[in-house]
């Protein structure tokens, strides 16, 4: 597979979900071989396990959060070299999917380039877990995902992706970020979710859905969305079959400094 970038620089601008403040990013094409990094303050971070600061709600990158949906977005279309120049510490929610910034990237047109993007294979089974949650990635040939979660008032949902490019614009990327009604008082207190709304959330209520969901399972695949954002940590594509339990962004992390 050859690497990939896009042919224009864009910029989307939106709210911060903890932050509640604007903010934008304009992301640039790169040069073969450059990878995808941040820059912020005149600070340029780059994809790497050991760059990782933070794994509470969100994952970041040095000083830059909720990386993990745009990620996503770039990894789902195999784009391997980018800039993304970012006003702020806080990368925009949008509608709360990768679906925004998967749109904005095809848009902005995707540009083969000579060298080859080479995937990461593994050697071995790796496991991580904390208490009931767990995470396995065992050696194959291309990546597959199968992700099963139990929330209170929805239960137990599961999905299987086949991590496929298409599978993932159709079935992966629309799923939104999501959170309880009855935590969000406490997540203010504490500085997060200053920015949620059900513009940019699915929310959930004692009763449900509190706005329309897009998927009936919809947050089984956006806790994949958040996997697939994590993994592309790793800097180069994963070739692993991976099931997950109840997985958080600091055990999709712990696996991605395993696989490192």
């Amino acid at each position: 597979m050859n690497q990939l970038t896009i042919n224009n620089s864009f910029v989307l601008s939106g709210i911060g979900i903890h932050s509640g403040e604007n903010t934008s990013i304009t992301i640039h094409p790169a040069a073969a071989d450059s990878g995808i990094s941040f820059s912020y303050r005149n600070n340029v971070i780059s994809l790497n396990p050991n760059n990782i600061s933070g794994d509470q709600l969100a994952t970041s990158l040095g000083k830059i959060t909720m990386v993990e949906h745009l990620l996503a977005a770039i990894a789902g279309l195999s784009l391997s070299n980018l800039l993304i120049e970012c006003s702020s510490g806080e990368i925009p929610i949008l509608d709360g999917s990768s679906l925004p910034f998967v749109e904005a990237l095809e848009k902005a047109g995707i540009v083969s380039q000579e060298n080859d993007f080479l995937p990461i294979s593994l050697k071995e089974a790796l496991r991580v877990e904390d208490d009931d949650k767990w995470i396995v990635a065992e050696p194959a040939d291309s990546l597959s995902i199968e992700f099963s979660v139990y929330f209170p008032v929805i239960g137990k949902q599961s999905f299987l992706f086949d991590g496929t490019e298409k599978s993932f614009k159709k079935d992966i990327a629309p799923a939104r970020t999501f959170g309880y009604e009855k935590d969000l008082e406490e997540l203010h207190k504490n500085g997060f979710a200053k920015g949620a709304s059900l513009e940019n959330a699915l929310g959930i209520s004692e009763k449900g859905y509190m706005n329309k969901p897009r998927f009936e399972n919809e947050p089984v695949r956006h806790k994949l969305l958040d996997l697939i954002g994590d993994l592309a940590l790793l800097g180069r594509p994963l070739n692993a079959k991976i099931r997950a339990y109840k997985s958080s962004h600091k055990l999709n992390q712990e696996l991605v400094r395993r696989i490192n």
